[in-house]
């Protein structure tokens, strides 16, 4: 049975950036981010969501102000929108709130030079997290980023020796952690197909319902692209998971496109995976979908909204 979170075109009620932040007085208190302000007219703050620098800093600033987390960003490489990964984690404890787990072990798939998924998840909710990463130059950053807010009994970033595996070459290592279950996994999917003739033109939206995003993309061709695009990686981690369905509770992915659900909902279906549900991340003028399914008899609930 597929369960779906029906609320619409509103943020996650417990995200705290529901409130839209107060950029002018946050623009006094940080420097760095002020020096990407533009000063309006009226005394206060514009932000220019077309600037990468600005995205980088206002990211940043965020961070910092909501979580106590200093991060920092390989050059050229994806730029996380905080509010869509709060939306994502927020619904991952209204999954797992039902178990009611004394503790909680996660697998970020792909965790960027940010590693914001598993930063959050443990700054926020002291959870164990796995972060997997294959390019050199991010899991550089993500280290440095684990250790600068002095995570690192929390978050364990693993280089993926081979890009083609998902769960298979960390469950099949020596370390000790990799006998372990982990309650849930997550994963920002490369949203663009690389064998595209123009993988960075196609049109995903209806002008007419859902105006063009005011932020610039980020992010390197790795990081956004990969064959098949993302319903294919999505599709890779539905096999791999059905080889692991002992070690991993609930499987998840966010896509970005949402023609792309009912064809990962009719993948799940051919494999008779029938423990599934879906929900809408909302943030301004940009919608995301997710799915999580799992082998266990405990169906998975909707969204809590508390």
């Amino acid at each position: 049975m597929i369960r779906k979170n029906n609320k619409k075109f509103v943020m996650h009620p417990r995200n705290v950036l529901r409130t839209a932040p107060d950029y002018t007085k946050l623009a006094i208190k940080y420097k760095d981010f002020r020096q990407v302000c533009e000063l309006e007219l009226n005394g206060k703050v514009s932000i220019n969501f077309r600037n990468e620098r600005t995205l980088r800093e206002l990211t940043k600033m965020l961070l910092l102000e909501y979580f106590d987390l200093h991060v920092d960003f390989a050059p050229g490489s994806l730029v996380p929108t905080l509010a869509l990964r709060l939306n994502y984690i927020l619904w991952l404890e209204d999954l797992l709130a039902p178990l009611k787990l004394d503790a909680v072990c996660g697998i970020d798939i792909g965790c960027g030079s940010s590693c914001i998924y598993s930063l959050l998840a443990a700054k926020k909710n002291r959870w164990q997290m796995l972060a997997l990463e294959s390019k050199q130059a991010n899991i550089e950053y993500a280290l440095e980023n684990v250790k600068r807010n002095d995570l690192q009994h929390l978050v364990e970033v693993y280089k993926q020796p081979d890009k083609q595996s998902i769960f298979k070459s960390y469950f099949e290592s020596s370390n000790e952690l990799a006998k372990e279950q982990f309650h849930f996994c997550l994963c920002n999917p490369p949203f663009f197909d690389s064998n595209a003739k123009n993988p960075f033109d196609a049109n995903t939206r209806n002008p007419q319902r859902r105006p063009a995003p005011h932020n610039v993309r980020t992010g390197t061709d790795e990081e956004l692209t990969c064959v098949g695009g993302e319903v294919s990686f999505v599709q890779r981690i539905v096999d791999e998971s059905e080889l692991y369905k002992e070690r991993v509770l609930i499987f998840t992915s966010m896509l970005g496109v949402k023609a792309n659900v009912p064809k990962i909902l009719d993948y799940l279906r051919e494999r008779q995976i029938s423990n599934v549900c879906t929900t809408e991340f909302h943030q301004g003028h940009t919608t995301r979908w997710a799915v999580a399914w799992s082998f266990q008899q405990t169906a998975l609930q909707i969204d809590a909204a508390k």
